[in-house]
């Protein structure tokens, strides 16, 4: 009779790619959470940066990031994902190395921008060796336990980052490159030491004519339409508040940090709870809703602007947020085999939103103050809908019915 194994051999003979996806999930999150609002306070500081430098920074990285989603796809298809979270990593703590010895604001935006170029061979692998293979419920499942992790990262970032800024502002650095170091041996480490990811041969790939066929559902295409004007309110929400908040308000960097928590931690509750209800699975109703509830969070936001305001709104938009990017997410991969692909292109575009909220609402709160940016993001959403609204409308003129399910059934 065997004898049973001691539990420390057990978990590393059964450690499959969720061991390694979600705790690497939760560090890199929170290492580029860390990284963003502390850069905020850095260039502030050390440079005396305004908004629209902030806000150019911010639209750098989200650029490069978008750009390099395609431009190293041929990359991420050659080698193994765990490998292509290797070199992101140690690349990442390398560039932000040499950022925090920058001595001038381009040499900080260059370095930032290449930051976010070795970001996207981190997330879109990541996130193909995640759903490979999984339809449904179970895709939705596997959805909610990466959605949560990496939101985990985002409720702990602001917060650490905003204590260390208080004691100097270059630490948020020196935390994102010890984080990153870590993810990256990490890694490494696991695809020798563990049998399961050392012989998990997956490699991502394109769509081909041997695939199983392509069930993909159209109501992917609302789901991005309104990914991208979500993610233009969060991009101009992490310039704006910590701005608005230490300038206007009076707030330290911690209380920045904590307020900021907040939205974080009721983006993890939605991840959780549209995770384990499919009511809303291939439904156009509700990724229509989530960007006019959304609107008028912040329309809401535009007329208060206080701290009171912000307490009780910044939680709200960070759960409608957290909608509007599972819609996207789960539409987008549902039914097809080229799942990386999708991903790319999910990331591209909240990346678009991201460096059109980052460019605008600098530039907004520069010449008219947070209630400008605010109203600018609500005009966004208002587009988006509009957008949303005519297509579906269009393809259900062409089709005789509503757009539902795979191939619009």
């Amino acid at each position: 009779m065997k004898s049973p194994l001691h539990p420390a051999r057990a978990f590393v003979s059964r450690a499959g790619r969720l061991h390694i996806i979600i705790p690497v999930s939760v560090l890199n999150s929170a290492a580029y959470t860390i990284v963003a609002l502390g850069l905020v306070f850095y260039l502030r500081d050390r440079f005396g940066a305004g908004a629209q430098v902030i806000g150019l920074a911010s639209a750098l990285f989200h650029g490069l990031y978008f750009i390099a989603c395609f431009a190293l796809r041929p990359v991420s298809l050659r080698i193994r994902p765990r490998f292509s979270l290797v070199i992101s990593s140690f690349s990442a703590a390398g560039l932000l190395a040499l950022l925090s010895a920058a001595t001038q604001v381009w040499m900080v935006l260059a370095l930032y921008s290449a930051v976010g170029f070795v970001l996207a061979l981190f997330w879109p692998p990541i996130m193909g060796w995640l759903s490979a293979g999984v339809e449904g419920q179970t895709l939705n499942r596997q959805i909610s336990y990466f959605n949560l992790s990496w939101s985990v990262g985002m409720v702990i970032g602001p917060l650490v980052a905003g204590l260390l800024a208080e004691r100097d502002v270059a630490l948020p650095l020196a935390a994102g490159i010890t984080l990153t170091t870590l993810i990256g041996a990490g890694v490494l480490g696991a695809s020798f030491s563990l049998p399961r990811i050392r012989t998990d041969e997956h490699r991502n790939r394109r769509g081909g004519p041997g695939d199983e066929p392509d069930t993909s559902t159209s109501l992917r295409f609302p789901s991005w339409i309104g990914l991208v004007p979500s993610y233009a309110v969060l991009g101009a929400l992490l310039v704006v508040v910590p701005l608005h908040a230490r300038d206007q308000l009076g707030l330290v960097e911690s209380s920045v940090g904590l307020m900021l928590l907040l939205r974080g931690l009721a983006a993890s509750i939605g991840f959780w709870l549209f995770g384990r209800l499919s009511g809303w699975h291939f439904r156009a109703l509700p990724t229509i809703a989530a960007p006019v509830v959304l609107a008028a969070l912040l329309l809401a936001l535009s007329t208060g602007g206080s701290l009171a305001s912000y307490v009780i709104l910044m939680p709200l938009i960070g759960f409608t947020i957290s909608a509007t990017y599972t819609f996207s997410v789960f539409h987008g991969v549902a039914g097809t085999a080229d799942r990386t692909r999708r991903m790319a292109i999910h990331e591209a575009l909240l990346t678009v939103g991201s460096v059109i909220g980052a460019l605008g609402a600098g530039r907004l709160y520069e010449t008219g103050g947070a209630r400008a940016a605010y109203l600018g993001c609500v005009a966004a959403l208002v587009l988006g809908v509009a957008t949303q609204l005519a297509y579906l409308l269009a393809r259900r003129a062409r089709d005789g019915r509503p757009v539902r399910g795979p191939d619009g059934e």
